[in-house]
């Protein structure tokens, strides 16, 4: 019998990994388990990054292993307990991260081995998608940027931003036409962007202070994103958020045209990339501070709800552990961050 604990453990791959992995109260000897592949940036396994203490996978962690699911989640390279260096990290370095993570789960005697999922949130969906095409899971659970390429993304993000800079009224609105930082900040990016994939190094410097993960960059954009999606056959589960600035809403509705499997598609009302609630609009100049003034904000209510409704739909095993979800299911959860 297995008691609900947190385990601090570290993973041997090809770099040591800080890891925690947390157990439902069960009567049984095993459990469906979900690995978190975490977004894009310096975070850590409780979805921390810098100053913004955001506690996105251990929210989400705490509601799973409520409903009688393991989970396991880890810092990414050169964060918290992990070696390495995540500016000079590619693509391809986080995926066997978290293959390393998987293959953990595997081995382990508490995870029922034909129940593992993954759970990927902004970039994490696209590198979910890319381990499962290396080593197939029982499904993938992509928050916050199903079948959008990084490159999309980020173009997305520069667009909204521009069009803010074109309602600009009054002397900032003319200063900003005047110098025309719309056309010489878009030619800057692609400058950027070129020299990033151009180049054979890990990293590069831009005006010798900006570092730049050259090699992370140029593996995404040769990543054919579409092409594994159409070779995906396990069950998925696709959700992004109304109010999401950093990933294009109408992208999750691709997902079903894509996968060969079965897959179930929501747009969640008022949810951002951060997965909070979000009445109000907000500038995407502004929403780094924005993203943190929500620190202690629950996550919104109906994610999980979704998230484990569709596990039960998919772990459709006659167990305690397929009662627990239900049971969670029907009562409804809403965690607040610590």
């Amino acid at each position: 019998m297995m008691k609900r604990k947190d385990e601090n453990i570290k993973l041997s791959g090809k770099v040591t990994i800080g890891a925690t992995i947390s157990f439902p109260e069960t009567t049984e000897d095993q459990a469906p388990a979900v690995l978190f592949i975490a977004g894009t940036g310096p975070g850590d396994r409780d979805g921390n990054v810098g100053k913004f203490k955001l506690n996105i996978y251990k929210m989400i962690a705490e509601e799973l292993t409520k409903a009688g699911v393991i989970t396991i989640r880890y810092d990414k390279r050169g964060v918290g307990e992990t070696e390495g260096d995540l500016n000079k990290s590619g693509m391809w370095d986080l995926v066997d991260d978290a293959q390393t993570a998987l293959e953990y789960l595997r081995s382990h005697p508490n995870v029922d081995k034909e129940h593992i999922y993954v759970l990927g949130h902004s970039e994490g969906t696209m590198l979910a998608t890319a381990l499962n095409e290396r080593t197939q899971v029982a499904g993938l659970i992509l928050l916050c940027g199903a079948a959008d390429t990084l490159e999309n993304a980020t173009k997305y993000q520069r667009e909204l931003m521009y069009e803010e800079f074109n309602l600009e009224k009054g002397f900032k609105g003319w200063l900003l036409k005047k110098l025309n930082v719309v056309e010489k900040s878009e030619k800057n990016a692609q400058k950027i962007f070129n020299r990033m994939v151009e180049t054979d190094k890990d990293m590069i410097r831009i005006q010798l202070i900006a570092k730049m993960p050259a090699k992370w960059f140029r593996e995404h954009h040769n990543f054919d994103l579409f092409g594994v999606l159409k070779n995906t056959t396990c069950p998925v589960l696709a959700i992004n958020g109304t109010k999401d600035v950093q990933t294009r809403l109408e992208n999750v509705y691709e997902v079903p045209k894509l996968v060969k499997g079965p897959s179930e598609v929501h747009a969640i009302e008022g949810m951002n990339h951060i997965l909070r609630e979000q009445k109000e609009t907000v500038s995407i100049q502004k929403i780094k501070g924005f993203y943190k003034s929500q620190s202690n904000e629950p996550l919104h209510p109906e994610l999980m709800l979704t998230i484990t409704n569709w596990l039960k739909k998919v772990y459709n095993k006659e167990s305690a552990n397929w009662r627990l979800i239900n049971d969670h299911v029907k009562s409804g959860c809403n965690i607040t961050s610590s």
